[in-house]
């Protein structure tokens, strides 16, 4: 019971390393407040939690929406009187584009997802945290802030700028008490990869290229993304603030 009597948002949690870190906080005692576009994924979600006794329920969520963000963290803090920590997880995948052939509406979408739902999870959760004498923020970045095989140039915009946004939250709130920092998963097997394995031509080339450029030699899991979360958001990290933690199977190492 790691995070019992918290109360945490989770975006884009109906699913991948979103659902599994879900499962995880409310399983360590959390009352977890999920949102997500995905109403049909959330439903279950939160059917399949409460048959298990946690304490999670769903909210449908548009990131890009700033309505829908404030609307989430206030139903989280009306409902449970406080918020302690809030995981920016939502997020979509650029399909792999040249990059002189990135379309502006592309480019948008992305960073209107990805960068801005983030931004808006920080915006509204810092004053929530702020009435509770602190807490923690841990947004998803990704290994693509820091290395790159090309053809994602949205995306990776996106979480390179998440980095930055992490930093600059981390030092402006840590007179306040409030932390922030990033993870910045590697090649994870969740909903978001096996879509770019079903538009690959060559499906097995392709894995052998994710398993090539991961030391460990194989794909990580949503629930090791999970244990990588709840540390930042809990006290075990109580002096950790304005990293990127890498969950990468070491692949920025090589």
């Amino acid at each position: 019971m790691r995070l019992e009597g918290m109360v945490a948002v989770i975006t884009g949690g109906a699913g991948g390393m979103g659902r599994d870190t879900a499962m995880l906080f409310a399983r360590e005692g959390a009352s977890v407040m999920v949102g997500d576009v995905d109403a049909e994924g959330g439903a279950k979600l939160a059917a399949e939690a409460q048959a298990s006794n946690f304490k999670l329920s769903f909210l449908r969520t548009d990131v890009s929406k700033e309505a829908d963000v404030a609307a989430l963290i206030a139903k989280a803090e009306a409902d449970h009187g406080k918020l302690d920590t809030i995981f920016n997880n939502a997020g979509i995948e650029q399909p792999v584009t040249p990059s002189d052939e990135v379309s502006e509406a592309l480019f948008e979408r992305v960073i209107d997802i990805n960068l801005k739902g983030t931004f808006f999870g920080c915006k509204h959760a810092i004053p929530a945290l702020l009435r509770n004498g602190g807490g923690t923020i841990v947004n998803n970045s990704s290994v693509s802030a820091f290395a790159n095989v090309g053809g994602n140039l949205s995306y990776a915009a996106s979480k390179g700028a998440i980095m930055s946004m992490t930093r600059v939250i981390a030092i402006e709130y840590a007179a306040r008490n409030i932390r922030c920092n990033a993870i910045n998963p590697g090649v994870i097997d969740t909903g978001m990869n096996q879509r770019n394995l079903e538009k690959a031509v060559d499906k097995e080339a392709l894995e052998q290229k994710w398993r090539s450029i991961t030391p460990l030699g194989r794909m990580g899991t949503g629930e090791e993304i999970g244990e990588a979360v709840l540390y930042l958001a809990s006290k075990q990290s109580s002096f950790v603030t304005g990293i990127g933690l890498v969950i990468d199977g070491g692949r920025i190492a090589t």
